[in-house]
């Protein structure tokens, strides 16, 4: 990110109340991001708030292929138990020895509904249902050409007073491309953290999805990261990964803003959240990571 970009976001993130007469926002507690990770938290962004993430993420599946993708989503708080979200692989470059091939990645529309919360609101239990758009060409590889449905089963508690862990379950509807039918997948992922103030919170992460293509295997890979706060409207992460099963990449690195950029729905505030500040909401993207 360029220094005229960086100091664009921190302009919008500190004062987009200020920007049309809004009045400003009553932060009680620092954002909480669907990103950088795989594992996605339970919490529902404040009602009437538009939350934006994105960032970038380089994986090196062998010494010749390598990827880019710049993952951008934005999500709106509709209820106090629902949020609605669209977000798009970005831009897209994928290299293979000599070939190499560009283009924007798909889209994604789907929501975050809570299930369940504790007496005093802590969301305990939510769904995300998620449709993956094709916008993708299938004729240089970026995407299958096929339309993809998946549901993500999210839940998490808190360990002591600075420590968090979320557990997800996925199933999908995969398309393969090629004429041939879609298949199953499954995804089983694990997240923690052990946050050391309200700024810093790093965390730890491992994933396994059953299959990304009708004859792959299976992909294991753990990751680490962490999300530093610099104000309830605006958060910066970053982090490593690293493969495990034969069919994950060998590395990724992954870096990413996210921004509250105020009010969309009316006069609602950052007080509707509910998840302490030394909670993390992990992540990213819609789906595992490719």
């Amino acid at each position: 990110m360029t220094r005229a970009a960086l100091i664009a976001v921190c302009v919008l993130a500190t004062g987009s109340g200020a920007y049309g007469q809004q009045p400003s926002l009553p932060i009680e507690e620092p954002l909480q991001p669907d990103r950088p990770d795989v594992t996605n938290g339970t919490h529902i962004v404040g009602t009437g708030l538009l939350q934006i993430e994105f960032g970038g993420l380089y994986t090196r599946s062998t010494p010749v292929q390598r990827a880019f993708g710049s993952p951008f989503s934005a999500r709106v708080g509709l209820l106090d138990w629902l949020e609605a979200r669209i977000g798009t692989d970005g831009f897209l470059t994928q290299t293979d020895g000599n070939s190499r091939a560009t283009g924007m990645g798909n889209v994604q529309i789907g929501a975050k509904l809570r299930l369940w919360a504790s007496p005093g609101g802590i969301p305990v239990l939510s769904i995300l249902p998620t449709v993956n758009l094709p916008t993708a060409s299938a004729d240089k590889g970026l995407g299958s050409g096929e339309t993809d449905f998946t549901l993500v089963l999210l839940t998490g508690t808190d360990i002591g007073m600075r420590g968090h862990s979320d557990l997800n379950y996925g199933i999908g509807n995969i398309g393969a491309g090629g004429g041939n039918p879609h298949f199953v997948q499954h995804l089983v992922s694990v997240s923690a953290s052990l946050a050391p103030s309200e700024r810093w919170n790093p965390y730890a992460e491992g994933y396994w999805v059953s299959r990304q293509s009708v004859e792959g295997g299976a992909t294991i890979a753990v990751d680490i990261g962490a999300i530093y706060t610099v104000s309830p409207r605006l958060a910066f992460d970053g982090g490593l990964q690293a493969g495990v099963s034969q069919s994950a990449p060998d590395v990724a690195a992954f870096g990413g803003v996210s921004i509250v950029v105020g009010h969309v729905l009316g006069g609602h505030g950052v007080h509707q959240r509910q998840r302490k500040p030394q909670r993390r909401a992990v992540p990213k993207a819609p789906s595992p990571r490719r």
